[in-house]
């Protein structure tokens, strides 16, 4: 079942559109989507309703939220403040963290596994788990990679799940595998119920999605895109910076699919509506839907009105807002590149112990701790291993990466040498890894573009750092050669 919720609003600048409606200039209906999904009024709208299903699906049962974790509202001088959702949602919050482990990796005890993953050969290439930091919360956002959902989705058990994130509006043509996609991380159950912001984008989605299962699920014909180069000069675009803040809303249920049919919502909308006012009733909402004597009794059904068929202009207020962001944005852009142009020279020190700096890169610079590899055959060579340096405004720091990062847990290798790695940081700080990731900070120190800094004694202590920093990390050079090789002794594409 999805569930769409959307409808008529005014924002602040006194503009009304329906979030239904196409934008100008946002084909894929950013500009609705995050004013939906940022908007205290869809949220109560939201969590009357899903709180009602929950309700009937069983004591137990709990919402899985995907995508963002917070509403704006509308300070006096026009600027926007954000709001944590779990001062929003009632019957408490939680994380559900969804991972991954590495090839021989088994899951931390805490896990449930949910899916072990097999190359064509049998072999285990890593286990996909999931933990609930409290299992008694019905709303639980989820952390970690989404693209796993479709192996873990079924064992998590969400009752519902609410979809605000744009993972699958975003730009690019609504083909076959965006369709598959959905599918595969968002009605993982038969039973599974989605719950997503009624935006142009969203419906078009889900119309194109019900085409392609009644079309027999075909593949996606491989097409040949033409590559666009990413232009790291460009100006921000002002459309993603635009977010209207709905102040009056006729928010609710628009959009309904049921058995991969589009059914009338009203009956739905008017058992949410009764409900949301009526809080004392102790009726499930799928019993006043379903039932025609408490239907005809109780509801007050009205007949949806459809979406205006023209673009509505992006709201001016909106608008306003989004290019006062991108000129501050640009200017503190600016800013830094001359700041960090006058830092570089400081930083001459570090070539010759292999310290590379990227042809755009403005406060940032590379050490390969391995000679360059592929990937995958046919993928561009690189580094095994390497080390970032990175000055931020206020800050700086150094942090190791592997692109083997499913083969080689990167974070429980430098938690076992802590205490190595602290004394080449120190007097600076080291941050202890908490939980697995594929970049680690092994050192940061305050300081950035922005302050008054001897960069010079900064390139020395750090030429110093880099020398341990090798010898430190030898072993896990040696383990990420030895699991590049042990990979490509395999089929070369072990999911395939």
């Amino acid at each position: 079942m999805i569930i769409l919720i959307g409808g008529p609003m005014t924002v602040d600048d006194g503009s009304s559109l329906d979030s239904r409606q196409p934008v100008d200039q946002d084909p894929t209906s950013h500009v609705t989507q995050v004013s939906l999904a940022t908007s205290l009024l869809w949220w109560l709208t939201a969590s009357s309703l899903v709180g009602r299903l929950l309700d009937s699906a069983g004591e137990s049962a709990f919402a899985l939220l995907v995508g963002r974790r917070s509403v704006v509202e509308l300070r006096h001088d026009g600027s926007l403040r954000r709001t944590g959702l779990r001062a929003v949602l009632p019957g408490g919050t939680t994380e559900l963290e969804l991972t991954r482990t590495s090839f021989d990796e088994p899951l931390p005890d805490s896990y449930t596994e949910a899916h072990r993953l097999e190359s064509w050969d049998g072999t285990v290439m890593g286990t996909v788990g999931f933990k609930t930091a409290a299992p008694n919360r019905r709303w639980r956002f989820l952390k970690g990679n989404e693209f796993y959902l479709d192996k873990a989705g079924e064992r998590i058990g969400a009752a519902v799940l609410i979809d605000t994130s744009e993972s699958l509006t975003h730009d690019g043509d609504l083909l076959p595998d965006r369709y598959a996609a959905f599918e595969q991380r968002r009605l993982m159950k038969s039973n599974s119920i989605l719950v997503m912001p009624h935006t142009h984008r969203s419906e078009s989605l889900v119309r194109g999605y019900l085409a392609w299962v009644r079309g027999g699920r075909p593949a996606a014909e491989k097409i040949s895109a033409p590559i666009t180069a990413w232009d790291p000069t460009a100006p921000p675009d002002p459309v993603h910076y635009t977010c209207p803040v709905p102040i009056e809303a006729q928010f609710g249920v628009t959009g309904l699919v049921q058995d991969g049919e589009w059914r009338d919502p009203s009956d739905l909308e008017a058992a949410r509506v009764l409900l949301q006012a009526r809080y004392d009733l102790k009726i499930g909402i799928w019993d006043l839907v379903g039932n025609p004597t408490l239907r005809n009794t109780l509801l007050s059904s009205a007949p949806l009105a459809a979406a205006p068929a023209q673009a509505a202009p992006i709201p001016v207020g909106a608008a306003q807002r989004a290019q006062r962001s991108v000129a501050a944005k640009a200017a503190e852009k600016a800013e830094a590149e001359h700041s960090l142009d006058q830092i570089a020279a400081s930083f001459r020190r570090l070539k010759p112990l292999g310290w590379k700096r990227p042809a755009e890169g403005h406060g940032i610079m590379h050490l390969p701790l391995t000679d360059n590899y592929p990937q995958w055959p046919g993928d561009d060579p690189c580094p095994l291993v390497q080390l970032t340096f990175e000055i931020s405004k206020r800050q700086a720091t150094v942090s190791a990466f592997t692109i083997l990062y499913n083969q080689v847990d990167i974070s429980q290798y430098i938690a076992d040498r802590h205490e190595t790695f602290e004394r080449i940081a120190a007097p600076d700080l080291f941050p202890l890894p908490l939980g697995k990731s594929s970049h680690l900070v092994l050192w940061r120190a305050p300081g950035g573009w922005a302050d008054n800094v001897d960069w010079a004694d900064r390139a020395a202590a750090l030429s110093e750092r880099t020398l341990h920093w090798r010898a430190a990390l030898q072993d896990l050079c040696n383990q990420c050669k030895h699991a590049h090789a042990k990979k490509f002794q395999r089929h070369p594409h072990p999911f395939l």
